[in-house]
């Protein structure tokens, strides 16, 4: 009797946790659209305005950054490598977006000596100067906006958002962005691009996901905001 009913009791509870299953994540997608040409206008009018110094390349348009705010952070977030790299005197890719406890590698590919540092209060790094062929590294394990720079070559520039939580992405070169696995409810989302306002829109999400397209407008005369958003930074 005791051994039937146990297995009956066994037998309801495993059809029942059969049954319920959480609510399924959904997929935040989109583009971030902005005036044709005109973040690389105002880039080469900030970082070009000086002397012409011999082997600099263009610089790379800083892609937004995009991600959710009132999201619960999971337990864990995987950390993953990233490179940015020291190329024709600027900083490659000018945006990075990474979670907390990644390692960022900044390889120096020039024919001369850099000396990358930042001094966000969040991440503050000073890697010394080093020449072409050598590499440093830097695991950022506190998030926050950092504003990159370089010693010896003050127009080089870059950000790295670093975030607790996985539920960000940088845009592609046309402005299409995907934050996927995000559970099911009200979020924030927020659009960081350099010589931009950031942009926030309220967005829901379900097991069908959700598709935001947002179009900057406010071009500025200085780099964006450095204080915004999950990624907030202190940086100066």
């Amino acid at each position: 009797m005791t051994e039937g009913y146990t297995s009956s009791v066994m037998r309801l509870c495993l059809a029942l946790l059969f049954l319920w299953s959480p609510p399924a994540a959904g997929t935040v997608s989109g583009k971030v659209g902005a005036p044709e040409g005109a973040a690389q206008k105002r880039l080469r009018a900030k970082l070009y305005g000086g002397d012409a110094v011999a082997g600099r390349k263009d610089a790379d348009p800083t892609l937004a950054v995009v991600w959710l705010e009132g999201v619960a952070a999971p337990a864990k977030t995987e950390s993953k490598n990233a490179v940015i790299r020291q190329d024709g005197l600027e900083f490659r890719p000018r945006a990075l977006a990474i979670t907390v406890g990644s390692k960022v590698d900044f390889p120096n590919d020039d024919d001369l000596f850099h000396n990358v540092f930042s001094f966000s209060k969040s991440n503050r790094i000073e890697l010394g100067s080093y020449p072409k062929g050598e590499s440093k590294s830097v695991v950022f394990d506190k998030k926050g906006l950092v504003d990159l720079r370089c010693e010896v070559h003050k127009h080089m520039r870059a950000f790295i958002h670093v975030f607790d939580h996985p539920y960000f992405a940088v845009a592609a070169a046309d402005g299409g962005y995907s934050i996927p696995n995000v559970p099911p409810g009200k979020y924030t989302l927020v659009v960081w691009k350099e010589f931009f306002d950031p942009v926030r829109r309220d967005v829901e999400v379900n097991a069908d996901g959700a598709k935001v397209d947002v179009t900057l407008s406010a071009l500025l005369d200085r780099p964006a905001d450095l204080t915004v958003g999950a990624a907030c930074c202190d940086a100066r």
